[in-house]
């Protein structure tokens, strides 16, 4: 059975911005191969595309569930 690739991160609104942040290892330094401290949505669609499954550490509020497809 093929175990599929997981990153998990923290969505919160910063000075009303919605912002993600990388929770694990992996979310991390995918975060530091763009170049930057969070993940932006363009980033994510990036990840979801390239095979990885996206877990919220906290739920997330329903103006951001576009970001995951939900």
């Amino acid at each position: 059975m093929v175990n599929k690739m997981k990153i998990t991160i923290r969505i919160d609104k910063n000075y009303g911005l919605q912002t993600i942040y990388p929770v694990c290892e992996q979310s991390q330094l995918l975060a530091k191969l763009a170049g930057t401290k969070t993940i932006t949505a363009h980033a994510l669609e990036t990840i979801r595309a390239l095979g990885y499954e996206i877990q919220l550490k906290e739920n997330k509020p329903k103006e951001f569930a576009h970001l995951l497809g939900a």
